[in-house]
């Protein structure tokens, strides 16, 4: 101790020395001071890749050069207030460059967010890991006196001119610039008026140039220096073809918490992009392939398509080009020609690129719309020139919303892929992403959305996440939404109301079983047939055996349709209602096209149930149907193929049919594995069957005490339906409507307070309501019922 008080009064007497002015105690304050800067400086950071569209939309934090080719991102406690610029450098390669730190709270403190092109530049000088930030002055940097750069082909028109003024905008304030470094100008943001004024543009993102030389002193350097118009001489060199910083995840904000990544493709997409990135990959390699990079997207509006052909054109690195089949079209056949010239031609100077040709259904009709074979000729001979002599990559993808490309077209692409529509876990997934990469706030059971929304594509999920969005509530503290499961039910249900019929999604009835009234047997028997496949699939799925099809009939109002809503309700699947002659259509082949177009609408909504109503006049017999054309047997025959079909698939669909007439229905429709199993739905017989319809109408009536359903029940007439049961409920409840006026208009009532619970039946109501009754089926009728039942029933 004695040693260590000697040295501490020896280092305080020397500090008197060296600083008369200052107390020897500062000094360890200085020290403590200089001991936490260089531990700061000391930790190691690693470099990761964002776009600049989200440097500039979600960093708070400005810098006077705004700079964004040498921007980081770093977390607040890595670096000073007084930080301006920094030396980026790394201890294993002593290899460095200057940056600007921009500080944000949400970033990690190991991390370092740089643009996609910025990266790129540092993977070059092998500046990607174990990073430090050191001191650098400002006045160190040094103006360059000339620089060459070179601007990237692109498909768009850019000409000399357009790019003068882009360069002269991005360089009016210093900018670094080293030689070999890719140079990305969001014209957005760094020239905003040629963005809103000049159209040519419109559609472009970004710009980038290659920096060839950099010039100081009349001697080319290779350091980092500054370039600003008025000391330093832009010149512009050739046009060059390169690949492009590629872009394999997204950065989303989070508030108070750190930058989430996310893939560049919804989870749901996922394996559809894996499958197409591995069939493209081969093209890529510098030893090149004697085939054709040419292939076909199959898929319904909104399922995708173009997302995944954009997001492996980021995710590659190459150039995205988007061209319509309508852009090419012409009424003369040399234009269509010159146009598809002209468009490969564009791709072929951008090289690395992807083509992307919409609605390639549609290509190679004429003003007629019939296929010109010359327009699918000079297709293959274009095709062919696109892919000879390039340097770099091009492919193409062509993307059709159905299947009906011609065979001379379809031979030319080297696969077809085709994206099925989302099956509840895509959904789900998919969902998800929307959500996350909205940066919403949910609270939400995205598995019990999915379930509801069969049939929706990714566009109707976004659509769908909108209007959950837009229905959630404003959260003053923070301006975020919330969303929550009751603002995705409510979307849901506008949706279907209003674009059900554009996006085919079946719905899912509201019909419990309490709302049927009676037919306990019936009931019973389809909950056998129906429920035993949903609970115990690999039974089914290891024999192969499946039960497809239940045909109910009976006399009409019986509740053969209420039946079939009920089952789709309490097994929560979906129901695709079809009325027969809505099918049917005068042009040729269509009939059967809607046909085929029912049960892929079903197979989307697996699990789903299908219920033709009317079934005699959709299916009649074969040869007997009186139609010259034989549009009718056409029409059975595809019925009898489709449903045949799904016993070799493995979607999940039921098939319930309805008809007053079975005796009409062809009968290879009525053998097993088709509508194997016939249902008779007849009127209720039994006074408790009865009683149960009636109890089943009123449930939403407020009756009056007197109200026995005994009583009514001797007061109504033989061979009831429920359908006759449902008119006199209709008539006693209007009666008591007008009852309810009158009072109001002997002033018994204000018609301020009256509501519907004022609207009380009672027994007079009833027995007025069954005044004009009269039963839907004769006696006569009820016989000639009960022998079809005998027959047809027997041999099941």
């Amino acid at each position: 101790m004695e040693i260590e008080d000697k040295e501490i009064k020896i280092l305080f007497t020397a500090l008197k020395i060296l600083y008369p002015k200052y107390h020897p105690f500062w000094f360890i304050f200085y020290m403590y001071i200089w001991y936490l800067r260089t531990i700061k400086r000391q930790l190691k950071c690693n470099v990761q890749p964002v776009s600049i569209d989200f440097i500039t939309k979600n960093i708070n934090g400005k810098h006077l050069f705004k700079d964004l080719n040498h921007t980081v991102v770093v977390h607040p406690e890595n670096i000073y207030l007084s930080d301006k610029v920094l030396k980026l450098y790394c201890d294993k390669s002593k290899n460095f460059t200057i940056v600007y730190p921009i500080a944000d709270s949400r970033c990690k403190k190991n991390e370092l967010l740089v643009s996609d092109t910025f990266y790129l530049n540092l993977l070059n000088l092998n500046l990607i890991n174990n990073l430090r930030l050191l001191n650098y002055n400002i006045n160190c940097l040094k103006f360059a006196d000339e620089i060459n750069i070179s601007l990237v082909s692109s498909p768009f028109d850019i000409n000399n001119s357009l790019s003068d003024s882009i360069i002269e905008r991005f360089f009016k304030t210093p900018k670094l610039v080293r030689r070999g470094d890719l140079i990305e100008i969001n014209i957005k943001y760094s020239a905003e008026e040629i963005y809103y004024l000049n159209s040519k543009i419109n559609n472009v993102h970004s710009v980038f140039y290659k920096c060839n030389k950099v010039i100081y002193k009349n001697e080319e350097v290779t350091g980092t220096f500054c370039c600003v118009i008025g000391e330093t001489a832009v010149k512009q060199g050739i046009n060059i073809q390169r690949f492009l910083p590629k872009k394999t995840m997204k950065f989303i904000p989070k508030n108070d918490e750190f930058f989430k990544q996310l893939p560049i493709v919804p989870y749901g997409l996922q394996k559809y992009f894996e499958d197409i990135q591995i069939a493209v990959k081969p093209f890529l390699r510098k030893a090149k392939l004697p085939l054709k990079p040419a292939f076909l997207l199959v898929g319904n509006v909104g399922s995708g398509k173009e997302l995944l052909i954009a997001a492996l054109a980021d995710h590659l690195g190459m150039h995205y080009y988007k061209i319509d089949n309508f852009e090419l079209m012409a009424n003369v056949y040399a234009q269509n020609e010159t146009k598809l010239h002209n468009a490969f031609f564009n791709a072929k100077m951008a090289a690395p690129c992807i083509i992307s040709m919409h609605n390639f259904e549609n290509f190679g009709k004429n003003n007629d719309g019939q296929y010109d074979e010359r327009i699918m000729g000079n297709f293959a001979d274009e095709l062919e020139k696109l892919i000879d002599k390039n340097d770099f990559p091009v492919i193409l993808f062509c993307c059709a919303s159905q299947k009906n490309v011609p065979y001379d077209l379809q031979k030319l692409f080297l696969e077809t892929f085709e994206i099925n529509a989302p099956t509840e876990k895509q959904r789900e997934e998919n969902l998800k992403w929307i959500c996350e990469h909205r940066s919403l706030e949910f609270v939400v059971s995205f598995s019990e959305i999915a379930s509801r929304t069969h049939g929706f594509f990714y566009a109707d999920l976004k659509a769908l996440v909108y209007y959950a969005e837009r229905n959630s509530e404003k959260n003053d503290a923070d301006f975020e939404k919330t969303v929550t499961n009751d603002n995705f039910f409510t979307a849901i249900d506008y949706m279907q109301k209003n674009y059900n019929e554009s996006i085919g999604a079946p719905k899912v009835p509201k019909v419990l079983w309490s709302d049927v009234g009676g037919l306990s047997d019936v009931k019973e028997e389809i909950i056998k047939t129906i429920n035993l496949p949903l609970k115990h699939p690999d039974l089914f799925k290891k024999t192969g055996l499946k039960r497809s099809g239940i045909l109910l009939f009976g006399p009409p109002g019986t509740g053969k349709t209420l039946i079939a809503k009920a089952v789709a309700t309490e097994c929560s699947l979906c129901f695709l209602s079809v009325k027969g002659p809505e099918l049917l259509n005068m042009y040729v082949g269509q009939s059967e096209q809607n046909i085929r177009e029912v049960f892929k609408r079903a197979r989307e909504a697996s699990p789903c149930i299908i219920f033709f109503d009317e079934l005699d006049s959709l299916a009649p017999n074969r040869g007997l149907s009186g139609d010259s054309g034989g549009v009718m047997d056409r029409v059975v025959s595809q019925l009898l193929a489709e449903m045949d079909g799904l016993n070799d698939e493995s979607v999940t669909i039921f098939i319930v049919g309805a008809t007053n007439r079975p005796d009409l229905i062809d009968p290879a429709l009525l053998r097993p594995g088709r509508f194997d199993k016939l249902l008779y739905i007849g009127p209720c017989t039994d006074d408790i069957s009865k009683i149960s319809v009636l109890k089943a109408l009123t449930n939403k009536f407020k009756l009056d005490k007197d109200v026995n359903f005994e009583e009514v029940l001797k007061v109504c007439p033989n061979n009831i339906t429920g359908a006759d049961f449902y008119g006199i409920c209709s008539n006693a409840w209007l009666s008591a409507v007008r009852r309810l006026i009158q009072e109001i208009e002997n002033g018994i009532f204000s018609s301020e307070l009256v509501t519907s619970e004022n609207v009380i039946v009672n027994f007079k109501d009833f027995k007025d309501a069954m005044v004009d009754v009269k039963p839907s089926i004769s006696s006569k009728d009820l016989l000639y019922f009960d022998k079809l039942k005998q027959e047809l029933c027997s041999n099941f």
